[in-house]
């Protein structure tokens, strides 16, 4: 197949080695020097994902990519995103919607179909770009699914991409894994390796030197750069594996005297915790995940939030089991702190989620039809077999925010009138985070807004204590941020004891900014960039 741009594709000798990032990084050192460039990934594995403009659905990691490229994220750079539902069962997302629900051994059974779609997806970059970064997905030395390959090696060879590999020297036997993994790829795979990337070295380099020689002289494969541990950037994770690094980004601002104190409930099956990597730098939070029922009062958060998850009834289920429900319910009834739901939590917070079609509960699980929430709105939540998919700008007291959302539930309140009610006040058809004041079933005062179906968007008691939405990507907006600040600060009952806190004007998208050329500068000075370009012909 002919191609209108030069391409490259980056792979790694396993999983969490640097690929997303160094892609990220290469695509941010091309565009800074004019070259019109996009990221592609034919297949990626992953909870984390993002709305695009058009309302497709792709992985995060393709979406900040383009951001390190300068550019609008499109549903054509990443094709195909599994979504694990289970060990063996998964939700698909094609061409940016929702496939279907099958099991691993139907998906590789499609293999020519699926291949199609990605290329179809390439052909539409190759003809828009100079350049196509591409990133491999986990090992494409796993010879077990040599036949099934359509995300390393078996696109590659299509396309003729050339391949750098990329290895990670903290995981111990860089130069095992890269020569085993060489050794192991079809010979006319291995034509296509045309160099190797040693990736978070630290120390001195001449003690590497005899083995990179080494490896060089054995596996005919220059080496293309050694790159340093890179302190202090941040580039959105990918899948939860990485959930493990935000325990040193809580640490960033390890004193959290007089800060506001966020929990984030680890939830099995959480999904979309990128989102709250602005709390983690914004020096007004301590924010921390828990999988665990906290030592202590129930009063070591200010702020706990439930977040989206994929399996929102199996999920509730187990932290009912953990301690974490109860847990919940009891820092509630102390009316101190702020709970906030989103997406799947948001639903938790209702009265019933019902899953008639057992979509994000799996199929050969417990009965999950219907499971009880916190009950701290009179929601009824029923997840429906259309899913939504959208981004847009939502309106928050005035204020325009960015946002998206990424649900199969659809949330109503209980209390017909009230729905009849905001009828009768013009609030049908309301698709932004514009607040209401009605009477809920409960005899408080609820805050909410609907959407065009009139289903239940968000939902925020009279106190601002307990708030529930679908909207995804609302902290990446200082306004939002200072919303949770404030309402902390008005229910203060100890006036003279205020949160004092620091005036942090550093938004989250100088953070990402900063990384990716922080990223872009260690390639220029430690990646042989003469040969990176003599490669894809730049």
């Amino acid at each position: 197949m002919g191609m209108k741009s030069k391409s490259i594709m980056i792979q790694g000798t396993s999983s969490s080695v640097g690929k997303s990032v160094l892609t990220a990084g290469f695509l941010r050192y091309f565009a800074n020097r004019g070259v019109n460039c996009s990221p592609f990934k034919s297949q990626n594995m992953s909870l984390n994902s993002f709305v695009t403009e058009d309302g497709s659905e792709i992985a995060v990691s393709q979406a900040v990519q383009s951001e390190a490229a300068f550019k609008k994220p499109l549903r054509q750079i990443n094709p195909i995103l599994i979504k694990p539902s289970s060990d063996t069962e998964m939700h698909l997302i094609l061409d940016g919607k929702h496939f279907g629900n099958m099991n691993f051994e139907e998906y590789n059974g499609k293999k020519r179909f699926f291949l199609k779609k990605a290329s179809q997806s390439f052909d539409f970059l190759t003809e828009r770009n100079e350049l196509v970064i591409a990133e491999g997905a986990g090992s494409p030395a796993e010879i077990n699914l040599y036949k099934y390959d359509i995300a390393n090696m078996g696109f590659a060879e299509i396309y003729n991409i050339p391949v750098i590999l990329i290895a990670d020297i903290e995981r111990g036997g860089v130069f095992a894994s890269l020569y085993g993994t060489v050794k192991l790829l079809k010979p006319k795979w291995k034509k296509l390796v045309k160099g190797f990337i040693i990736n978070k070295f630290r120390g001195n380099i001449s003690i590497l030197k005899p083995g990179i020689d080494e490896i060089e002289k054995r596996l005919k494969i220059p080496c293309a750069g050694v790159i340093p541990y890179i302190k202090n950037i941040h580039i959105e994770a990918e899948d939860s594996l990485n959930l493990k690094n935000y325990a040193s980004l809580s640490d960033i601002y390890a004193e959290n005297g007089g800060k506001i104190k966020i929990g984030i409930v680890r939830l099995e099956h959480i999904s979309n915790f990128n989102e709250f990597d602005p709390l983690f730098f914004d020096e007004r939070f301590h924010t921390v995940f828990f999988d665990a029922v906290p030592i202590g009062e129930a009063d070591k958060f200010d702020i706990i939030i439930i977040p989206g998850t994929k399996s929102t009834a199996s999920d509730l289920n187990r932290i009912k089991k953990s301690g974490i429900f109860d847990y919940i319910k009891r820092f509630e009834k102390l009316n101190k702190g702020i709970i906030l739901g989103i997406c799947g939590g948001f639903q938790m917070m209702g009265d019933i989620i019902k899953d008639p079609y057992k979509l994000e509960s799996c199929k050969n699980s417990e009965n999950l039809e219907a499971v009880g929430g916190f009950g701290f709105f009179g929601l009824e939540t029923i997840l429906s077999d259309k899913k939504i998919t959208v981004s847009r700008k939502y309106d928050f007291n005035g204020s325009f925010l960015n946002g998206y959302e990424i649900h199969n539930g659809r949330s109503f309140l209980k209390d017909a009138e009230n729905v009849e009610f905001n009828r009768r006040q013009g609030v049908k058809g309301l698709s932004s985070f514009l607040f209401k004041h009605v009477n809920d079933n409960s005899g408080g005062k609820c805050a909410l807004e609907f959407s065009p179906k009139n289903e239940v968007l968000s939902l925020i008691s009279e106190d601002g204590r307990k708030i529930g939405t679908y909207v995804h990507g609302l902290f990446a907006d200082k306004v939002f941020r200072d919303f949770l600040e404030d309402v902390m600060n008005k229910n203060n009952k100890n006036k003279n004891n205020k949160y004092v806190l620091p005036n942090n004007n550093r938004g989250y998208a100088d953070v990402k900014n900063e990384s990716f050329n922080i990223l872009a500068g260690n390639i220029e000075k430690y990646v042989d960039m003469k040969l990176f370009k003599e490669i894809t012909r730049i």
